[in-house]
């Protein structure tokens, strides 16, 4: 394929070298100039490593310096890359400082929450509330974020009106923080850091307001919709300001958050970031990981690219001992309603009408129908011609793959209706943006069937549009949803590791905003974990570390399905379920390790391990079994680029056990051993992803069964895909001086260094572990150096990326100048070559591989080029 034929949809990236420095972690992500993040060897001293940066003549400014991290941000002015950082004694790894944007986040206009059906009752934290009174007091949460709109209400002290802050203060909840960057940060401008982490943005204090916001009795200033209480309001905060009003945040920045955190003492640290998919090895969660070894805990975001498939968790959770948190939808909500023909259905109006809508009884509804009877979209003005619509309110169908909801908006007002009802398939409400001046709203697809059904017994049905929301339970509500991202992570280890509420998702806002807003997101999610673990602090009185307390969440979570499926979702999008605090919290049982990672067919580990322990104080008996989940196929046509969507499947794991039935004292603890047997059903060349959950069934009724997910690869993963040759990619250009990338003229086509340069777009439709582009001489083909593309080294780990950034495909173009490293430990600079005849590669390592080259890579041969002097 031809780059004039691709170059329009392509989204620029930029990559950086790995080894010792690293590829970022999504290769569309835009990089600070000249910022890089160093790690010293444990045993070199700050003092040290700066004296030897010095030896060799680099050039810098100190961002920031990080003493758990054991490291430095720094910004270089001399002439010197990462590979060259990278050389220095002392140093143990290098990263460029990448610019992180908060995680899209979905916004529903038209619902609220009632306290009595509410997410809580999902949970169990509504008995937590109740019958065990607990809060959360007693217990930091850092939240790492946008900052708190600390003088919120829902922030108020016990007998207070207003929140505050007051840094090491006694009378404010928001306790302790700093504002790293300032209003007017951006990451492309310099942090302006001050005392005051006030939010400006929004995330933050949503997010602070699911971990223990408290609005069930404002008495002053603005009051919710309806009395609510985040999961643990008795909770201390800590404010830790990474953005500014708009734009992004680095690397750096985050870093000296969770140092600050940590320094604080807080006890969680809440990190509702992401970062796309990645291997463990980047700075946030290596730092995350030395954290929790020190008595923290750390979560984070799963992410929300649940529509690009799989291989897409976010980087935040990913570390060995935090933990990544998925998404579920919450099953209540309370929205405005309309009723026809005795019933009643919610809707979630268009953020361009902004209000509840009120239509007299002559705006009656019109389904718009083609001539065989099938339900239309409305997107095109002749599905309107000779119909009489005007003043009636139009039923379409809410498929948004046509048009959307403002263009079909604009064509309705033309015809003259009085306003659009769009039945969402295939279930739920969607969030529309709408037109100016026209009431229209999203529905569930069974009130659009329902609707459909009654207009067809009776058109003269009127509607009623109720002044006031009611409580409902939400299609699709208590599964996981949609856009929380798959797993698994390029190791193919367990990730995410559980779910907690995300989805429509009522809580906190800035003052400013409109003080309390409903919003979706694995963001949601992972500070209701966070207030769940603080719940569970206050009740055990002890904290212990990350894998202790994820491991209790994880056994007694609830596994899920999805929604309007009779078989259980696969762990590779729940984790091991959806969180059960009551369970956490009155579980006499512990098992362990809290995840299988039995791998690939090549590297099967079918023979585990369980370790119970009855922690109660009786005997008990515990019944072993085996609740297989869906299996996910996402080459079923032999693609290199994974379906978005993934195809699930029966194949269904066969699970063994030394003993059935195991009879354990209290205090005490028995091993089993697991064997597990691949699916005998499944295409291997599907590399279909298979899970389940091991069982351990207490014989009495009021201890909580507990369970471990396991989940594997059936086929070989090195044959899995690595570049999207589906879009005709890895593929070779040219350069120009002006900056124009074109098509290679001709076969013979003599290249030149400096003004028709070499270029190569890549694409990665999976992990590798280490993403090479090879220069070999075209006679013998012998190795001379890996590409050097400005300061970027083609060399390294990668994840997955995105399918499209802004509506172009995401990819990565590397210019070759003539500079190579030839060495891949980074020991040596990199050489210039001189004109000659070259051949280059593009090899990627295939996943849990050695790395001998060429037999471990995906190889593609790009062809000869000639470079001229």
């Amino acid at each position: 394929m031809k780059i004039t034929a691709i170059l329009s949809a392509l989204a620029a990236a930029t990559l950086v070298s790995a080894g010792k420095f690293h590829i970022p972690k999504d290769a569309t992500v835009e990089l600070q100039p000249h910022g890089y993040i160093i790690q010293y060897q444990d045993n070199v001293s700050r003092a040290n490593a700066h004296s030897n940066l010095k030896k060799h003549a680099i050039d810098y400014k100190v961002r920031n310096e990080y003493d758990v991290f054991n490291g430095a941000a720094i910004t270089v002015k001399s002439d010197h890359d990462g590979e060259a950082l990278a050389t220095v004694p002392g140093v143990k790894h290098v990263w460029r400082i990448q610019r992180y944007s908060l995680p899209k986040t979905t916004s529903n206009s038209g619902g609220k929450v009632d306290e009595e059906n509410s997410l809580h009752h999902m949970t169990g934290v509504d008995a937590a509330h109740k019958k065990l009174k607990l809060t959360g007091k007693g217990v930091k949460v850092g939240i790492v974020d946008s900052g708190i709109d600390y003088k919120h209400p829902a922030f108020a002290a016990e007998g207070a009106t207003e929140g505050c802050f007051a840094r090491y203060g006694k009378n404010c909840r928001v306790k302790y923080g700093w504002d790293f960057v300032g209003d007017a940060y951006t990451s492309f401008n310099n942090p302006i850091p001050d005392s005051d982490p006030m939010d400006c943005g929004g995330h933050g204090t949503h997010v602070a307001g699911i971990v223990g916001g408290n609005a069930s009795n404002i008495k002053a200033g603005p009051k919710p919709l309806v009395p609510w209480v985040g999961v643990a309001p008795g909770v201390t905060f800590g404010a830790y300001r990474i953005f500014g009003c708009e734009g992004f945040t680095s690397t750096d920045v985050i870093l000296a958050a969770m140092e600050m955190a940590f320094n604080d003492g807080m006890d969680i640290i809440n990190m509702s970031l992401g970062g796309g998919s990645a291997y463990k090895e980047n700075p946030t969660s290596i730092l995350a990981d030395k954290l929790v070894s020190f008595g923290m805990n750390v979560a984070g975001a799963a992410g929300n690219d649940g529509t690009e498939g799989v291989w897409m968790v976010s980087d935040t959770g990913l570390g060995e001992t935090s933990t990544s948190v998925a998404s579920f939808d919450n099953a209540y909500g309370a929205y405005y309603t309309v009723s026809y023909a005795g019933g009643k259905y919610p809707y979630n109006f268009a953020s361009a009408w902004g209000k509840a809508i009120s239509l007299p009884a002559s705006a009656t509804l019109f389904p718009l129908f083609d001539k065989a009877g099938v339900l239309q979209d409305g997107c095109d003005a002749n599905a309107y011609k000779g119909l009489d619509v005007k003043g009636k309110v139009v039923l379409v169908l809410g498929d948004y793959s046509r048009c959307g909801s403002v263009a079909r908006g604009e064509v309705a007002k033309t015809a003259g209706v009085a306003g659009i009802l769009a039945a969402t398939t295939p279930f739920g409400m969607s969030n529309l943006a709408g037109a100016p001046g026209l009431p229209m709203a999203s529905i569930e697809n069974r009130a659009g069937e329902a609707l459909l059904a009654a207009y067809k017994k009776n058109p003269k049905n009127v509607l009623t549009w109720a002044k006031d929301p009611s409580s409902v339970k939400v299609e699709g509500g208590g599964a996981p949803a949609e856009m929380s991202s798959y797993g698994l992570d390029g190791d193919l280890r367990s990730k995410p590791d559980i779910g907690a509420p995300g989805g429509n998702i009522y809580s906190t806002f800035p003052r400013a905003k409109g003080s309390y807003a409903l919003l979706s997101g694995t963001s949601m999610a992972t500070p209701y974990y966070v207030g769940s673990q603080a719940l569970y602090y206050e009740k055990t009185k002890s904290k212990p570390n990350g894998v202790d307390i994820r491991r209790v969440f994880k056994n007694t979570a609830t596994i899920s399905k999805n929604f309007q499926s009779k078989t259980f979702a696969s762990a590779a999008k729940q984790g091991a379920g959806l969180i059960n605090v009551w369970n956490a919290l009155t579980t006499t049982t512990h098992a362990s390790p809290d995840r299988f990672d039995l791998l690939d067919s090549d590297n099967f580990r079918g023979v585990q391990k369980i370790t119970i322990k009855n922690i109660g104080k009786k005997t008990e008996t515990y019944t072993l079994s085996h609740v297989p989940a869906d299996a996910l196929n996402s080459y079923s046509k032999g693609n290199a680029w994974p379906h978005a969507k993934p195809i699930i499947e029966a194949d269904y794991a066969t699970v063994k056990f030394s003993a059935n039935k195991v009879k354990i004292p209290a205090g005490k603890s028995v091993k089993v051993t697991v064997t597990f047997t691949e699916p005998k059903a499944g295409n291997a060349k599907h590399f279909p992803i298979y899970s389940g959950y091991v069982v351990a069934t207490p014989s009495r009724e009021d201890s909580p069964a507990v369970h471990v997910p396991y989940i594997g690869l059936k086929g070989k993963v090195r044959n899995v895909p690595i570049m999207d040759t589906d879009l005709g990619l890895p593929l070779a250009g040219v350069r120009r001086q002006n900056g124009d990338l074109e098509d290679i003229p001709s076969e013979d086509f003599i290249f030149n260094f400096k003004t028709a340069a070499p270029a190569v777009i890549v694409r990665f439709a999976s992990h590798t572990p280490n993403f090479t582009i090879r220069i070999h001489d075209a006679k013998t083909d012998k190795f001379l150096g890996y590409v050097v593309s400005g300061s970027n080294v083609a060399l390294g780990a990668t994840g997955r990326m995105t399918n499209q950034d802004e509506g172009k495909y995401s990819a990565a173009t590397f210019d070759w100048r003539g500079f190579v490293l030839q060495t891949e430990d980074l020991s040596s600079k990199p050489v210039k070559l001189g004109a000659g005849s070259y051949k280059i590669y593009v090899a990627s390592q295939r996943k849990l591989t050695k790395g001998a080259y060429p037999a471990d890579f995906e190889v593609f041969g790009l062809g000869t080029f000639n470079v001229s002097a």
